[in-house]
């Protein structure tokens, strides 16, 4: 079982470019903000695409999910909570689970992705090259020490 550990977060505002005519947050922009969330985090420890691709691998998104709890209007601050679950065996997968809240803890959104490491050609790797593997245990000591969900 993998285990769940603390959550990295990140500020982001609602833009009006990302709202619908009932003026709320459009849902169809969940990814995107879950994106910013994987993102921050992966670049903190030096796992962005870029650094991906010098390892010569490639980790594209084969999962997603969404839950909608409550909407969110133009301008208001949005914090997007992301943890990467540290799997029982070292499986090419990264899964990251997010949770969108705002004032202080009035969920929007939860959600999941799941990523597949790749060699560039698209072949599946039953191996995380080493220096990926430390620094995939750099990000789960840092959020070890984070807060959690109490879920």
């Amino acid at each position: 079982m993998d285990t769940m550990l603390g959550y990295h977060e990140t500020p982001v505002r609602v833009q009006f470019k990302d709202i619908d005519r009932y003026g709320q947050l459009w849902h169809g922009h969940a990814a995107s903000y879950f994106e910013i969330g994987r993102v921050d985090i992966v670049r903190k420890f030096d796992l962005s695409v870029s650094a991906l691709l010098k390892e010569k691998v490639m980790a594209p998104i084969i999962e997603l999910s969404c839950e909608y709890k409550s909407p969110a209007f133009d301008d208001e601050l949005l914090i997007v909570q992301t943890t990467l679950l540290k799997p029982e065996k070292p499986l090419p997968y990264l899964t990251f689970h997010y949770h969108i809240v705002k004032n202080g803890n009035d969920i929007i959104l939860t959600g999941k992705t799941k990523q597949v490491i790749v060699r560039n050609d698209g072949q599946i790797r039953f191996r995380i090259p080493s220096t990926i593997q430390e620094r995939l245990e750099r990000i789960w000591e840092y959020l070890a020490e984070q807060k959690s969900w109490k879920e």
